[in-house]
């Protein structure tokens, strides 16, 4: 574990809670050049997610700038946590949320965003 990458890692914003879950432990398994090299099902059953979860968050942090992969035939990919080339604009979520209906995702008792 890093203490370095994890101290790094925590105070970034603009993350889903998924994508931060994945991100943290991640970092938590690096050493201190932020490198590790877990198994996709062993980051979901840490952050209790799916594997399909891990995946999705893990193309965000990489398209971010938070993570490197290195993908490697019959033997573990190895990640890069890389919190100092992280691209807050690329994390800017792209519009609100809207429901099923086509509202909005507000609830009935909050205020209008301005």
């Amino acid at each position: 574990m890093s203490t370095i990458i994890m101290s790094q890692c925590w105070p970034l914003q603009g993350l889903s809670v998924t994508q931060k879950a994945v991100l943290i432990s991640l970092a938590d398994q690096a050493n201190d050049d932020g490198v590790c090299w877990p198994a996709i099902a062993t980051i979901g059953k840490r952050c209790c997610m799916s594997a399909r979860a891990v995946r999705t968050a893990m193309d965000h942090l990489e398209v971010v700038g938070l993570l490197t992969r290195e993908r490697r035939f019959n033997s573990s990919n190895v990640y890069a946590v890389t919190p100092d080339k992280f691209n807050a604009d690329a994390a800017a979520p792209k519009g609100k949320r809207t429901t099923a209906k086509g509202g909005d995702a507000r609830g009935a008792g909050d205020a209008p965003r301005a």
